[in-house]
């Protein structure tokens, strides 16, 4: 298929920032002594009204369940800041130290629904997931980035934004960098249209084991998408570089081209920031590329570097995206049903004809 030609994007089809958009100030609300109450108040309802409930599959939370009054409008507010406005913000203060693991996720659970449905992370159903490290490395076709310490690619996450919850920080590194993905493809037009239009094409993106079996272990989708005026980007080259294992076809080397200038522009466009104990980070997933610097955990009996991650979906961006797949990876992890139907049309990656150039 023809990918195809690239133009650059307007502010109306994506936002359009760099490192230099914003000031930390801008992106982040911090909570106070009677916001925190009211959490915490919020809380010891959740707990009444859930107890005996796992929290990490069990969908059935809402505002009910964990009650805010003044903090309501503030979390919709920022929700809608990240789905239509530049796409991330961070909420800080949250009272972690305070809370063991369970009340924790409770305190996510709660938060989110304030944001958006929750979303899926698994085949399994899970709707939190513990980023931490496990001792695993990245180069295993089953081990995911948030099981690891190594700097992580920019990358998106499923379903339509990614909520991160930090428990505890590392010792050093572990930042978190985000460039919007629209001014990196505007940038990577200016420096090679071949290699944007590269990324306009379906790729082949691996599901480290969360398929059904004897399934497709793929599932196709392009990295960039223009579709009804609106931009979207999926991009995890960690799974991209997988594929060739499963489907026994290597990428092209236009594409390969095409993501090493990708990291490299979004490296020089992205913004840093240090995550504290107590903050909560919303990202878009259809705008926002994001990465991790690697880190060290402090020597134990300290806790290591955590992080409990949820995704979200927004409601209003149906059709997003052009594809059925597409629609569906906006719930999260692809279910079993979807999983079959999409095997009716699933091929395997043409092998690549040419070599890469600007």
């Amino acid at each position: 298929m023809t990918p195809p030609v690239p133009r650059i994007l307007t502010s109306e089809e994506a936002p359009l920032w760099d490192r230099n958009s914003f000031t930390p100030e801008s992106w982040t609300q911090t909570l106070s002594t009677n916001d925190v109450t009211e959490i915490i108040d919020a809380l010891t309802v959740a707990q009444h009204r859930l107890a005996g409930r796992d929290l990490v599959t069990d969908r059935a939370v809402s505002r009910d369940d964990f009650p805010l009054t003044s903090l309501a409008p503030r979390l919709e507010a920022m929700a809608a800041e990240v789905a239509n406005g530049r796409g991330f913000a961070v909420l800080r203060g949250l009272p972690v130290g305070r809370l063991t693991e369970p009340q924790n996720v409770l305190l996510l659970r709660g938060l989110a629904t304030y944001l958006g449905p929750i979303a899926t992370q698994s085949r399994d159903r899970q709707l939190v997931r513990h980023v931490r490290a496990t001792g695993h490395r990245l180069g295993d076709a089953f081990v995911r980035g948030h099981q690891t310490s190594e700097r992580l690619w920019f990358h998106t996450d499923g379903a339509d934004a990614a909520v991160l919850l930090c428990r505890a920080a590392s010792a050093t590194g572990g930042l978190s960098r985000l460039a919007s993905a629209a001014t990196v493809h505007n940038a990577m037009l200016h420096h090679s249209p071949p290699w944007t239009a590269e990324l306009y094409r379906r790729f082949h993106f691996h599901m480290a084991g969360g398929n059904v079996p004897g399934l497709p272990p793929t599932f196709i989708s392009p990295v960039f998408s223009l579709h009804d005026g609106r931009f979207s980007t999926r991009y995890v080259r960690h799974t991209l570089l997988q594929t060739p294992k499963v489907t026994g076809v290597p990428l092209p080397k236009e594409a390969l081209a095409a993501f090493d200038l990708l990291e490299e522009l979004a490296d020089e466009l992205s913004i840093d920031m240090e995550l504290r104990p107590g903050d909560l980070q919303i990202v878009n997933n259809h705008t926002v590329l994001h990465s991790r610097t690697s880190y060290t955990d402090p020597p134990p009996p300290a806790q290591g570097r955590h992080l409990m991650r949820s995704w979200i979906t927004f409601p209003h961006y149906r059709g997003r995206r052009a594809a059925p797949v597409d629609e569906y990876l906006r719930f999260g992890w692809l279910t079993d049903d979807h999983q079959r139907e999409l095997s009716a049309s699933w091929t395997k990656p043409e092998a690549p004809t040419s070599g890469a150039t600007r």
